[in-house]
């Protein structure tokens, strides 16, 4: 019997040792992944019991300008990873009792309304950081991409839009709900949403690279620019988006952020969280459905929190998110029960984070992490495959001699309820369009497509052409409205009505 137990005892002994994670197999995994799908930049770090176990760091920070390779200190557009930066600002004032969760938006900020006056009116700061405001996900972020409207000004003209769903009903992701809690914090603190950060987050904690400044982050020397299939593009500005994606941070800092929430909100000995704020930011709010993609995978519920998705994922809590600009995705993903934290930063657009979330947790616990870049990898190219399907598609829309009026007519100042103003104008060879909000970024020569119909180039690297139909009723123009396809921003929404 002796014998036996000593057999069993070796046999778990020996499974124990080669399931232990070993950081340099798992580079090996990180670097394949990098190459597969060809990215320009790619930094990780994986953060366990306290202590970093992993960083890794890949390809070059500038294409262009053949800088080097990213280390840990290298900065990327972290995105909406800033949202949790955000709800635990909002956090540290309710600990305070300078803010309830259920204080009316109204009472802080008496400007502020939506398309509806009961939702205006009952709107809380929790509502603010749970996206379920009653609008869809991604409406009204033109009004901050790439325009001069302040974040004020970007929030107000919101109210234009008329809600899609019942409030609290379904589950929009909304950034100007975001953008309005910081300024709520700026109303409340007597400080704006980026010095509360710097100096209630970022400097307890270290976080001596991060900056909300887009000036400080496009001067850095150790940059990742921003890259789109792996051709470098110019930089954009995101400061107007403040307290929903205006931050811009490195591995070695966002460590000490996963750090942060694995110690209980406590830095040195200072509690800066407490511990019934986390739980709170950490409970679901507003449930989500589960795709059979996660069924597969074992996840039973998803949801968010405040600042924070929530699921299950190898019978663990994982609270986690995600970060997409143009030539930026990151995630950050944290599972408490193991101690365990993630943070993938990329200067391209591609599933790696996303993925890496999965992988990075089955080798942390010794399983079989290998399946998940092929996978996703086929995901791309069956994506890749759908696009050019659609595009095919659209080219088939245009005429070879569409009815038209003399391109006079269509000379003038247009404007929509939300966004503002557009201009077609008489350039050097034709038409030209800009919406004037963004007009660095949507400027472009017009050019005949379909009937009363224009294609227009847009000088954004991100996006496609658009094209813009107008409404002519008896030879008098009324207006037009735009097609410019993709996941992003909901131009289809806009109808610009002649002045």
């Amino acid at each position: 019997m002796k014998k036996s137990l000593f057999i069993f005892l070796s046999i778990l002994w020996s499974i124990q040792i080669i399931a232990q994670p070993n950081p340099e197999e798992f580079k090996t995994y990180l670097r394949s992944c990098y190459e597969t799908f060809d990215l320009p930049a790619m930094s990780v770090s994986v953060v366990k019991d306290g202590l970093v176990v992993l960083n890794a760091n890949f390809g070059e920070r500038s294409e262009k300008l053949k800088i080097g390779a990213p280390d840990e200190n290298t900065l990327y557009g972290i995105a909406s990873l800033s949202k949790a930066f955000t709800s635990a600002s909002i956090g540290m004032l309710v600990d305070e009792g300078k803010l309830k969760w259920d204080d009316k938006v109204v009472d802080h900020l008496p400007w502020f309304a939506l398309n509806d006056p009961y939702v205006t009116a009952n709107m809380t700061i929790e509502d603010l950081l749970c996206h379920r405001s009653g609008l869809i996900t991604f409406d009204g972020d033109l009004l901050w991409y790439g325009s001069n409207y302040s974040r004020e000004e970007a929030i107000k003209r919101l109210s234009a839009r008329p809600l899609t769903y019942g409030f609290r009903e379904e589950f929009g992701y909304q950034n100007l709900m975001f953008m309005t809690a910081g300024e709520v914090i700026e109303s409340v603190s007597g400080m704006t949403w980026d010095a509360f950060v710097e100096t209630r987050i970022l400097k307890p904690l270290s976080m001596v690279r991060t900056t909300s400044s887009f000036q400080k982050f496009s001067t850095d020397l150790n940059s990742a620019k921003p890259h789109l299939k792996g051709e470098e593009i110019f930089m954009l500005s995101y400061d107007n988006s403040g307290a929903t994606a205006a931050l811009n941070s490195s591995t070695a800092d966002m460590s000490k952020w996963i750090d942060f929430w694995l110690d209980g909100g406590v830095v040195k000995g200072d509690t800066l969280l407490s511990q019934q704020t986390i739980k709170k930011l950490w409970s679901m709010h507003t449930p989500l459905g589960v795709r059979s993609f996660d069924e597969r995978n074992g996840t039973h519920f998803k949801g968010y929190g405040l600042g924070w998705f929530l699921m299950d994922y190898d019978g663990k809590k994982v609270i986690h998110h995600g970060g997409g600009l143009p030539g930026y995705i990151s995630k950050l993903a944290l599972v408490p029960e193991n101690n365990l934290g993630i943070i993938t930063l990329t200067n391209d657009m591609s599933s790696v984070p996303n993925f890496l979330m999965y992988a990075v947790i089955d080798w942390a616990n010794g399983k079989d992490y290998t399946k998940w870049r092929d996978m996703f990898y086929e995901y791309k190219v069956e994506g890749d495959q759908r696009e050019g399907e659609k595009e095919e598609k659209r080219l088939e829309s245009r005429k070879e001699d569409p009815m038209m009026l003399p391109l006079t007519d269509y000379l003038g100042t247009y404007e929509d309820a939300m966004y503002g103003k557009a201009e077609v104008s008489m350039g050097v060879s034709g038409l030209v369009m800009s919406l004037l909000p963004a007009k660095e970024l949507f400027t472009g020569k017009m050019e005949p497509w379909n009937d009363h119909a224009f294609k227009f180039d847009v000088n954004d690297p991100f996006l496609p052409y658009g094209v813009a139909s107008f409404d002519v009723k008896e030879d008098i123009i009324k207006g037009f409205t735009i097609e410019l396809p993709n996941y992003d921003f909901h131009f289809d929404k806009l109808n610009f009505v002649k002045q």
